[in-house]
């Protein structure tokens, strides 16, 4: 199993994700052109997802969940936001207007999600099974699913081209799926365990973060092939992109620290240090990205120009990901009423 117990290379799996989770697409938290500010944090050991507002530097809602959650990816219209739980084989859907969980079953143990086809469709990596599954948003049904390689973790997507992009960590390999057929159509070799996965605005480049081999591999998304790789530092566990393209962002867990790559040299340009225990990023501008801290319990708001911390926002116990929402107007943030953990 991939919950809360392990850390790291003996302990637990870092989420990038998604968002980042930070695919391309709809469902990319850092390529959204309208931002509202509002980011979610989810926390593996509270079994929490926090809404923070990064303006006001404090959380605006927290959200129980089903037990050791992992990863995240919002919908477009930011309103719903999936949940994975390795631990338990299921995906939930949060309503954030209501705040009502409802939690499906999605192979063995799912782990990295992805929303795409315009939100029709939501992908999910099942570490167990070694595949990567389609799920009907609308009725929280599989509609698919493709083998894709050891120990799936992250997954983003190319929604131009309708493509997904799965690290397979006890591979050493990314797959290529065309999400439509649910295929798999290429398999790159890249680093050894890769985790975390950041496409360039263009989606010209995937970012791939290598855990073991401590580097990060780039990988011409047209050729499929790996063009270079950079060390980076100890356990490199989140990637992403800024807006502009221009830097690769990547957190090193073993040394607390966020590496920023500059990507036309493909050298490393700085070294900030943010924590204790970092793993997922989401980028909110050209110069500012967030940052969650494991064992801090936090996140952190990093200014890019300046290479420091500018604040710090206390979220619930093990915070793994976090992704920024899409603005909606008139979302209500307010505090929601107790309710009883859902079931888990």
């Amino acid at each position: 199993m991939i919950g809360s117990a392990r850390r790291a290379g003996i302990t637990v799996l870092a989420l990038s994700l998604l968002g980042t989770l930070a695919p391309a697409g709809a469902e990319d938290a850092s390529a959204h052109t309208r931002r509202s500010g509002l980011a979610a944090v989810v926390s593996q050991q509270a079994g929490v997802v926090s809404l923070v507002d990064v303006g006001q530097g404090r959380v605006v809602r927290t959200l129980p969940v089903p037990r050791v959650p992992a990863s995240l990816a919002a919908s477009p219209d930011g309103r719903g936001l999936y949940v994975s739980h390795p631990d338990l084989g299921l995906v939930s859907h949060v309503d954030l207007g209501t705040g009502r969980v409802k939690s499906f079953g999605v192979g063995r143990e799912p782990f990295g999600l992805a929303v795409a086809q315009g939100g029709a469709a939501v992908l999910v990596t099942d570490w167990d099974g070694q595949v990567l599954i389609r799920v009907d948003t609308a009725s929280g049904r599989e509609t698919g699913r493709v083998d894709v390689g050891r120990a799936p973790a992250h997954v983003v997507v190319d929604e131009a081209r309708g493509l997904a992009y799965v690290a397979a960590r006890e591979s050493n390999a990314v797959s290529i799926v065309d999400i439509a057929a649910m295929t798999r159509t290429a398999s790159v070799p890249v680093g050894t365990a890769p985790f975390a996965l950041a496409l360039s605005p263009d989606g010209r480049r995937l970012y791939v973060a290598n855990v073991r081999s401590n580097d990060l591999s780039v990988v011409d998304t047209v050729t499929h092939r790996e063009t270079a790789r950079v060390k980076v530092g100890l356990m490199p566990y989140g990637v992403a992109v800024t807006p502009d393209g221009a830097r690769i962002l990547v957190t090193s867990q073993q040394s607390g620290t966020l590496i920023v790559v500059d990507a036309a040299s493909l050298e490393v340009a700085d070294r900030i240090r943010i924590g204790s225990f970092p793993e997922g990023l989401a980028v909110r501008m050209a110069s500012s990205v967030l940052a969650v801290d494991w064992a801090g319990d936090e996140v952190s708001e990093v200014d890019l120009e300046t290479g420091t911390v500018k604040a710090r926002i206390k979220v619930g116990a093990g915070p793994r990901t976090v992704i920024l929402l899409p603005d909606v107007r008139g979302r209500d943030t307010s505090p929601l009423p107790t309710v009883a953990r859902p079931g888990g």
